[in-house]
């Protein structure tokens, strides 16, 4: 579960930096808007313990840039309207936001761990400064709730994933969730082992992982430049939807 938690508790400081205009969709379409905090991590869990063409759509979104991103999703809305889809692509701003910026940091510090390691880490540390404990005890699928009506509009920004395809997925990161935070993780554990090598550091430890430990502060204080920049960069992909003004320097960066 790489970073759930963080985008989630992003997307919630996120949102109370937008203007009353921009977070009335949100509001009314909350669940979108979580769901577009997953981004195109989403698909990291279709089928997890093999490749498949579904599964590197997390690949193929991850290396795009923002301004690439955002202009191929702002076109796909306006071929397809819909506040909720609107709600949608700000929470897919937040991620890029959030990912961006960690991924800045992973690069500069080289940390020799795996991004997988490193998000798990992030998790776990977020979750224990926030009294969650034990850390890796906290189901956080709950709070991405969707319905296979809301994968529609999910799907609709990842072409050419479809809807049932992103519905799977959905379900498989609930599922897998539910695995590595159960009481007794034997089980999982062993099935991780097997898994693609990518996927075998998703399990969340009950200690700190002590290899990058040092990154913990760092990464917090990343969270905390991205919350600055957020409202900026959403000021700049409304006026780029609604004036065609074209995007700023802060889409340069890739999401990973």
């Amino acid at each position: 579960m790489p970073a759930n938690y963080a985008f989630y508790r992003f997307g919630a400081e996120a949102l109370k930096t937008l203007p009353e205009q921009q977070r009335r969709p949100i509001q009314r379409f909350r669940r979108l808007y979580n769901g577009g905090l997953l981004g195109a991590d989403l698909f990291f869990w279709f089928r997890p313990m093999v490749q498949s063409p579904v599964g590197e759509l997390y690949h193929t979104y991850s290396s795009m840039n923002g301004r690439e991103f955002f202009a191929q999703a702002c076109e796909l809305l306006r071929q397809n309207p819909s506040e909720g889809a609107t709600a949608c692509l700000y929470g897919l701003l937040a991620n890029y936001c959030l990912s961006s910026h960690l991924s800045d940091l992973f690069c500069r510090e080289n940390a020799g761990c795996s991004r997988t390691e490193l998000e798990v880490e992030l998790d776990r540390y977020l979750l224990c400064l926030e009294g969650k404990t034990p850390a890796h005890r906290q189901d956080v699928s709950p709070n991405y709730h969707m319905t296979r009506g809301e994968c529609v509009t999910l799907a609709l920004f990842f072409p050419p994933a479809t809807a049932a395809n992103t519905y799977a997925a959905y379900r498989s990161m609930v599922s897998w969730s539910h695995r590595m935070t159960a009481k007794k993780r034997g089980f999982t554990e062993f099935l991780l082992k097997t898994a693609r090598s990518d996927f075998r550091d998703q399990m969340m430890a009950d200690h700190a992982n002590h290899r990058c430990l040092h990154l913990d502060a760092a990464m917090e204080e990343c969270c905390s430049h991205a919350l600055e920049q957020y409202a900026e960069m959403a000021r700049q992909l409304t006026a780029y939807r609604e004036e065609g003004v074209p995007l700023g320097d802060l889409f340069n960066a890739t999401f990973h």
